[in-house]
């Protein structure tokens, strides 16, 4: 049985599988990840978690420049 889980934007594993599916449009077995309420789609999840957990990070570092 498939199992599936949470995007974790911390987990490395996670993050590669991602970009798995950005560069071939297709993820590299089943889509691993659940959908969670209020999204609608899974890229748009993953989306909106590695900006919430990367925003600040990308705003300090343009901000020391």
């Amino acid at each position: 049985m498939w199992q599936k889980r949470p995007f974790d934007a911390n987990n490395k594993k996670d993050l590669i599988e991602y970009q798995y599916f950005l560069k071939h449009n297709k993820w590299i077995g089943n889509c691993p990840f659940t959908i969670e309420w209020p999204h609608l789609t899974i890229t748009d999840m993953i989306r909106t978690k590695l900006i919430d957990t990367y925003l600040d990070q990308i705003v300090k570092g343009c901000n020391e420049k």
